[in-house]
C-alpha cells in the first residue's frame, strides 16, 4: 500500500508540474464566480413588440403565433424576453397618443409611416419570394384574397364585394355586382372566407378560388426609431429567427404564406390548394406609399364602386403608383 501511495503522489506531482497554465488558473478560481459568470455584451431584459391587426390569417391568430415563436427564442437566449402585444389600429393609436411606444412593430402594409422606423441596413434577406425588403422593414408573411363560390356546381356571374377596394379592383374582371344574399360569388379576404365556411350555413360545401395574385395583406416587421442599440441587436436577431425555414413553414398552419422562395407553401386544407398555388408569386404595394395614399385610394374606390368613371381612373392610377 505504501508503494502504491508513493506512486500516486509522484504522478500527481508530475501532472501538476507539467499541466497547462490554464488548468492551474481554473483551479484557483472560485466555483461561484465561474458558474454564474455572464456575458456582459449580450442584452438581458425585455423588449416590447406591438402586433397591429389590420388583417388576419385564414385561421387562428398571428399574435399568438408570434408569442409562441418569442417563447422559443427566449429558450435559446436565456435572460432575454420578447413581449408581444396584439391590438387593433384604434388601440394602437390610443397608445401612441398616451406616449406608450414599443421597441418594434409587426404591421400590415399601410399601417405605419416610414419615419416612425429606424434604418436596418445590417439585415438582408436575398431569398424573398416575389417581395422586397425596404430599408426600414422586412416582410415576414402575407395573406391574400379569393372568390368564394356558394355551391360547387353553381355557375354564376353575380358577385358581391365585401369592401370598396375589392369592388374597384375587380370591376374589370367582368362581374356584375349585387348584394350578398343574391350573389353567386363573394370576393373577399381569406379570413372572411374561412369564417363563412366554418360558421355560416350554406357555405360548408363552398369552393375557394383565386382571382389574381394581388395582396396588400403583407405583414412587416420594423424597429422604432428611438430603440437603443442593445435592444435593436436583439430585435434584429429575432427577425432573423422568424425568417428561418422551419419558422416560416409553420405559418402555413394559419393559412398564411411564407416569404421565402425556398419554403414550399403547403395549404392547411385541400380547399385552399388553388389559392396557395396562385400566391406562389405575389404582386403587392410599398407599405409606406400605401400608408400615404390609403385614404385617397379608399375614397376613390368607394366612388368607383358607385359608378364614378373618373374615380375609377384615379383609383387605378393611385394603385399603380403604390405597386412594387
Amino acid at each position: 500500500m505504501k508503494i502504491l501511495r508513493m506512486i500516486l503522489c509522484i504522478c500527481m506531482i508530475v501532472f501538476l508540474a507539467f499541466s497547462p497554465k490554464t488548468l492551474v488558473k481554473k483551479a484557483q478560481e472560485s466555483f461561484v464566480d465561474t458558474r454564474f459568470v455572464r456575458d456582459s455584451d449580450r442584452f438581458r431584459g425585455s423588449v416590447m413588440l406591438y402586433h397591429i391587426v389590420r388583417q388576419r390569417p385564414y385561421a387562428g391568430s398571428l399574435s399568438q403565433w408570434l408569442k409562441a415563436k418569442a417563447t422559443l427564442y427566449e429558450k435559446k437566449h436565456k435572460g432575454t424576453y420578447i413581449e408581444i402585444e396584439g391590438m387593433d389600429e384604434r388601440h394602437f393609436y390610443e397608445r401612441l397618443e398616451s406616449g406608450r411606444r414599443p421597441d418594434a412593430y409587426s404591421f400590415f402594409s399601410g399601417t405605419l409611416y416610414r419615419d416612425r422606423l429606424q434604418e436596418i441596413e445590417d439585415l438582408h434577406f436575398p431569398y424573398l419570394k416575389g417581395l422586397f425588403q425596404t430599408s426600414r422593414c422586412v416582410p415576414y408573411c402575407y395573406s391574400g384574397y379569393c372568390i368564394l363560390q356558394k355551391s360547387p356546381d353553381g355557375a354564376g356571374n353575380k358577385i358581391h364585394f365585401l369592401n370598396d377596394l375589392l369592388a374597384a379592383r375587380a370591376e374589370s374582371f367582368g362581374y356584375d355586382s349585387t348584394t350578398e344574399e343574391k350573389a353567386d360569388l363573394l370576393y373577399l379576404d381569406l379570413r372572411r372566407a374561412g369564417d363563412l365556411i366554418r360558421y355560416k350555413d350554406g357555405f360548408t360545401l363552398s369552393t375557394i378560388e383565386p382571382i389574381d395574385n394581388f395582396t396588400d395583406a403583407v405583414c412587416w416587421m420594423g424597429i422604432d426609431r428611438d430603440t437603443d442599440e442593445a435592444k435593436t441587436a436583439v430585435l434584429l436577431d429575432f427577425i432573423a429567427f422568424l425568417m428561418e425555414p422551419d419558422t416560416q413553414q409553420s405559418l402555413n398552419a394559419l393559412g398564411l404564406f411564407s416569404v421565402r422562395d425556398d419554403v414550399k407553401n403547403t395549404p392547411p386544407e385541400p380547399s385552399l390548394k388553388h389559392v396557395f398555388r396562385n400566391y406562389d408569386s405575389v404582386q403587392t404595394v410599398d407599405p409606406f406609399a400605401w400608408n400615404m395614399a390609403y385614404d385617397a385610394i379608399m375614397e376613390d374606390a368607394s366612388l368607383a364602386a358607385a359608378g364614378d368613371a373618373d374615380a375609377r381612373v384615379r383609383f387605378r392610377n393611385r394603385l399603380r403608383e403604390c405597386l412594387r
